[in-house]
């Protein structure tokens, strides 16, 4: 038996041929993969509470804030109509309801007869990072807590929606999670729009987002060894371009992490307002994702990011775009010679030996 061992051992990568190089070259860890004590108990102090805020927006683009201690007053705001369905937005880290991310998703979904609600968690998302995302935790039980309050008002939980960008795509978790617990519902669906690794990438499932957070949860990736995560996390996770770095629309300045990483805005704004066309190839694992290695897999099967993403054909996807808005390659996104690192220059298209530069 030793023996045989010994051979096998010998001869498979013989017999397998040439290894992966990277398995030599070892494998990224992922930016600020381990951030110690962020994953510590945290309390906010009840004198604290006033500083979590919730934003009501809608006819036509108005707004009214409300304190946590106020918050189930949120029921009787004229803008609100629980017969619709209800958004949460989650932002992220040093973000306000006063810049313009809120103001860009919270307009995309009052203009499709959504209730918007933003929260406004900008006293405990502008520390430290690793503090910010240890806060997240009571931050997502408090505003469960409230959603809860509202349920009891008429709030349909198979009507609420959460959205979460950067460190609010984590947050999102925390608030799902609470108030399955708080009131024994799932929340309808999840969107997470390139989740936070930063503190995140190392922890098991039951402490960051998570398919099982809600009834259905959608993923968008687009820098996941930096700024983003490359777990999958959704019942679907599409990896934008691989997931790794986005084309750039500037040819001598590469989008590395921090472009890659807000370049899920845009795409997701164009999604909204193009709900068919960001179709996405069907892979067999985040590598092949990664790779771009998902156009022969048979059989093709196809997904589509956004409002009409199919909510039982779950798994991998990869979305390939072009460089610039609206992004969106439609069908042309599932033929290989619309890669976007096949896109990003034709200047070696030549077979010209002889090169000359002006």
């Amino acid at each position: 038996m030793t023996v045989y061992v010994v051979l096998s051992a010998l001869i498979v990568p013989v017999l397998c041929g040439s290894l992966d190089p990277r398995i030599e070259e070892g494998y990224p860890r992922g930016l600020m993969s381990v951030c110690p004590g962020s994953t510590k108990p945290a309390i906010i102090p009840k004198s604290q509470l006033k500083y979590l805020k919730f934003v009501v927006q809608g006819n036509g683009q108005t707004r009214q804030k409300y304190t946590y201690w106020n918050a189930k007053h949120i029921a009787s705001d004229p803008r609100m109509d629980f017969n619709r369905k209800t958004m949460l937005l989650a932002l992220g880290y040093l973000d306000s309801t006063n810049f313009p991310i809120s103001a860009i998703l919270a307009n995309e979904y009052e203009a499709r007869g959504y209730n918007v609600i933003i929260v406004d968690n900008q006293r405990f998302a502008t520390v430290h990072y690793y503090l910010a995302s240890r806060l997240m935790r009571p931050v997502g039980k408090h505003v469960a807590e409230v959603l809860a309050q509202l349920m009891s008002s008429g709030l349909d939980p198979s009507k609420l929606e959460l959205l979460g960008f950067s460190l609010g795509g984590q947050t999102v978790s925390y608030i799902a999670r609470n108030f399955q617990t708080i009131t024994g519902k799932n929340i309808s669906k999840i969107t997470s729009l390139e989740p936070s690794g930063p503190c995140f990438r190392t922890l098991d499932p039951t402490d960051r987002l998570d398919a099982s957070n809600a009834d259905f949860v959608e993923v968008i990736h687009t820098n996941i060894d930096g700024y983003g995560m490359a777990a999958r996390m959704g019942h679907v996770d599409f990896y934008v371009n691989g997931g790794e770095y986005q084309p750039s629309e500037l040819l001598m300045y590469p989008c590395i992490s921090t472009c890659s990483h807000f370049r899920v805005l845009p795409l997701w704004v164009s999604a909204l307002k193009n709900p068919k066309q960001f179709i996405a190839l069907k892979c067999n694992s985040i590598q092949q994702a990664r790779d771009a290695k998902c156009y022969d897999r048979r059989p093709l099967e196809t997904n589509v990011m956004g409002l009409r993403v199919n909510t039982t054909n779950h798994g991998i996807f990869y979305l390939s775009t072009s460089k610039g808005y609206p992004y969106y390659l439609g069908r042309d996104g599932l033929r290989s010679e619309f890669a976007s690192w096949r896109r990003i220059t034709d200047v070696n298209e030549g077979n010209e030996i002889e090169i000359y530069t002006k």
